[in-house]
């Protein structure tokens, strides 16, 4: 993941330059507000300067003022090449790849029911309504949805996925000057959640979250959303009781940061004691999957593995941060195809 991390902004940092797509190196600061979070933030500065990202340096408190005068912590890390850029044009844009290489369909709209694969027919993926899509090979990147698609492609029950809501809020215009780059707080290595933080955006707005609460609905992106039957496959779930269980009060604290906005914003004044909850508007809500085993432990990495026929490859989890990271991944992706499916020497018998 790590590594996939550092390459994967380097090369979108290229594509966004070779497509003309927006974007701003702003620049990061993980920001320690407590004497307990200062090992956990140099532990983070050891691991980043491992994997090679650029740029590295901590910050004394005097420093981080210079930098973001209503930032207020005991140490930061400072990542200068972090940036921000529009990824619904990125997503777009990839999708325009696809369409205009000639070599490649978008089905939208297309709920998969059933997907069969043999030898001699290759891979079929069903729809809803008699739809039916047919390959020679199947690559599962189902997301939310990786637990029951992978299980569907001939894969194992779990890991399931939880679907976790984070609600963001925006910054008024007016109190759009308060930063000038992303403040993190120091993120708790049991959880891939990084907590409340401040995110400039590439049109000029500011972002303030996200919070990180169980929807009780894969699609759950607002509070009251609710499936009954995914709901009762959560609550009969061993794993989600243990994670539960082993962690009642950090369950509760984001329960509770997403009904009460001011304990949202709470969580942003530890270290930006400026900003008000009148400085912010209503926002809007991400889910994010988070894969957990039957211990109720987080997987925190990629994890891969091959479905009916040897014909499938599921991905069955691809960790934060996705977006980042989306052309080295499809690499990694690749690679493991080519080794799965033997793609090498299929590709040299047919030519033959």
């Amino acid at each position: 993941m790590a590594r996939l991390c550092v390459e994967g902004a380097r090369r979108m940092y290229e594509y966004c330059e070779k497509k003309g797509l927006p974007y701003k190196r702003v620049g990061k600061l993980i920001v320690a507000t407590h004497e307990e979070e200062i090992p956990v933030l140099h532990h983070y500065y050891e691991r980043a300067k491992t994997n090679k990202v650029p740029g590295l340096e901590i910050l004394n408190s005097k420093q981080i003022r210079d930098l973001e005068p209503n930032v207020h912590a005991l140490q930061a890390l400072n990542s200068p090449n972090t940036g921000i850029t529009d990824y619904a044009q990125v997503g777009l844009s990839y999708a325009k790849d696809v369409l205009e290489s000639g070599r490649g369909e978008i089905h939208t709209g297309f709920e998969v029911v059933g997907i069969e694969a043999d030898e001699r027919h290759g891979v079929e993926i069903h729809g809803k309504g008699q739809k039916v899509v047919k390959s020679r090979w199947l690559i599962t990147c189902a997301g939310l949805h990786s637990d029951y698609i992978g299980y569907m492609a001939g894969g194992k029950k779990g890991p399931t996925i939880l679907p976790f809501r984070g609600t963001y809020h925006e910054l008024k215009p007016e109190a759009r000057n308060i930063i000038t780059r992303n403040i993190y707080p120091v993120p708790d290595p049991r959880f891939p959640m990084v907590g409340v933080h401040l995110t400039p955006r590439v049109n000029g707005s500011v972002l303030i979250g996200p919070n990180a609460a169980l929807s009780w609905a894969k699609e759950g992106y607002r509070f009251w959303d609710f499936n009954f039957n995914e709901a009762l496959k959560f609550v009969s779930n061993m794993g989600l009781w243990k994670l539960v269980t082993r962690n009642p009060i950090v369950v509760l604290q984001e329960v509770w940061r997403d009904v009460n906005k001011n304990a949202f914003v709470r969580e942003a004044q530890r270290y930006c004691p400026s900003l008000r909850v009148d400085d912010t508007m209503p926002g809007w809500s991400g889910v994010h999957a988070v894969a957990i085993d039957d211990d109720g432990k987080i997987i925190g990495d990629f994890l891969f593995e091959v479905g009916k026929a040897g014909l499938v490859l599921n991905v069955r989890n691809a960790p934060s941060p996705a977006c980042t990271s989306s052309l080295a991944i499809a690499t990694a992706v690749v690679d493991r195809a080519t080794d799965t499916f033997d793609w090498k020497n299929w590709k040299r018998n047919s030519v033959a």
